[in-house]
């Protein structure tokens, strides 16, 4: 080792000296410089780093390396690719042998890549969503392990944030351990993790529900985190501690972990079950069927005879229609199941039957002269495709209701969901079988089923009588 150390120094004296006065081991420093456009040609800016970590600047074109060389002294100026984890990566390779050559060392470390030790988050979600396609066979297949296009959706959707996230703060590299505290500044870690909560508690878009009230973000936080629980798992690793596995694994501790508040998710359940259910008036019915369209008004006595949700309208055919019933069911060409596995059969009034039929002949003759195949679906888009927006309809129909003059109650919100409640009322009132209006519906709780049937304030006259009549005149 001494031969080799004097062959070293012998080229570069100041740094024997140096290193025989201290005795310890001297580090390289490679800087990475990004190409950035500028007006009538480009600039070269160098990186700055937080916590160890290289940023990433948000309009790089390219990367390059520049440090000194150890054998030579000379101030150099490499390429380093386009990929700015690949940049970071190479220069982590160059600083290590940089740094052994100057500690009188062979060069040649272990070299460090982005599939080794330590994985860069980038490449960590990459491998994730690429397990995505392989997952969506698996439900087209009606496999338990399958993922619906509603849940890639939103794994992406979120990956795509925290990678954003983990960009901007100069954080580049996945946790070794999920050992709990034992990450270090440069990769995923608890503190980054708490940031992230508070990051979206500030900047994640504020829903609001259909009075303008804006809802708690708390939930979708939580939303985040369970997904980005699955994303770490995905990776063997957990990122929070299990309260029976007590094993010190999980990058977050219990109670660091973003929750539903429960006591209030309690106090709304219980508020629900005894909340007055609310439908819609004949009056409110008979002011948007005389503001419709014929092809907007097929669709209100379709939804309101039906009971069906919206994303079930939209996906319905007309081969679902079997004499005097609708079968609900799956579409796998659609890449669309039924919430719950509710597939059922719901009966039709010979009015709505014949309705639809003149609705069909309508399509057909549409698309004969439009030179476009039939749509097999009742309510396509125009596309012939699901229409996922069926909702907007009714919306602009109650618009339209106004304008003509109805005065429409401003707290009496408008929804698909409160025709589905309106179903199940009148039906109850007709049948009195809550058992037949559950299946119906498609409920396995009876429980559910009393939720969406409204109190009859108008019992008849008969009713009253009955109650009554033990006290005489």
């Amino acid at each position: 080792m001494d031969g080799i150390t004097n062959i070293y120094y012998h080229n570069l004296p100041e740094l024997a000296s140096t290193h025989a006065m201290t005795r310890r081991p001297m580090e390289a420093t490679v800087s990475i410089l990004a190409r950035i456009p500028k007006t009538g040609g480009y600039r070269l800016a160098t990186l700055e780093k937080k916590r160890g970590s290289f940023v990433k600047p948000a309009d790089a074109l390219c990367y390059y390396l520049r440090y000194t060389d150890a054998l030579t002294g000379k101030r150099l100026t490499v390429p380093a690719g386009e990929d700015f984890n690949a940049a970071v990566v190479k220069a982590l390779n160059v600083g290590n042998n940089q740094s052994a050559v100057r500690n009188g060392q062979e060069p040649g470390a272990p070299p460090v890549t982005t599939k080794a030790e330590r994985l860069t988050i980038r490449d960590a979600i990459g491998q994730w969503v690429a397990s995505f396609e392989g997952r969506l066979e698996k439900y087209k297949g009606k496999d338990d392990n399958g993922l619906s296009p509603a849940s890639i959706a939103a794994y992406t959707r979120t990956a795509e944030d925290f990678l954003a996230y983990c960009d901007r703060i100069g954080v580049i590299w996945m946790p070794r351990t999920d050992r709990t505290g034992e990450q270090s500044d440069d990769e995923v870690n608890a503190d980054l993790l708490t940031k992230y909560q508070s990051e979206l508690r500030k900047n994640l878009k504020a829903r609001r529900n259909q009075f303008g009230e804006v809802k708690d973000r708390q939930g979708s936080i939580n939303s985040r985190f369970r997904n980005l629980s699955v994303f770490f798992s995905h990776h063997n690793l957990l990122i929070c501690e299990s309260l029976k596995a007590r094993d010190g694994r999980g990058i977050l501790r219990r109670n660091e972990m973003p929750r539903v508040n429960k006591a209030k998710k309690l106090r709304e359940a219980k508020a629900k079950q005894t909340q007055t259910v609310i439908i819609y008036s004949d009056a409110e019915i008979n002011a948007m069927l005389a503001a419709a369209t014929v092809d907007e008004g097929d669709l209100i006595k379709f939804v309101l005879e039906t009971g069906v949700r919206d994303k079930e309208a939209a996906h319905v055919e007309w081969e679902d229609i079997d004499g005097n019933y609708l079968q609900l069911k799956d579409k796998p060409k659609y890449e669309w199941r039924l919430k719950d596995k509710e597939i059922r059969a719901v009966p039709l009034n010979s009015k709505l039957i014949a309705r639809l039929e003149v609705r069909r002949l309508r399509q057909e003759t549409q698309a004969n002269e439009d030179g476009r195949d039939v749509p097999t679906l009742i309510f396509p888009n125009s596309l012939n495709r699901p229409d996922w927006a069926l909702d907007g309809t009714i919306q602009r129909v109650v618009v339209k209701a106004k304008k003509a003059g109805f005065k429409w109650n401003p707290r009496s919100e408008v929804t698909m969901h409160k025709f589905r409640k309106t179903f199940a009322t009148k039906m109850y009132r007709a049948t009195k079988d809550i058992k037949q209006v559950r299946d119906w519906l498609g409920h396995s709780d009876i429980a559910t089923t009393e939720l969406y049937v409204a109190a009859d304030t108008n019992p008849d006259a008969k009713a009253l009588e009955l109650a009554f009549a033990a006290f005489g005149d």
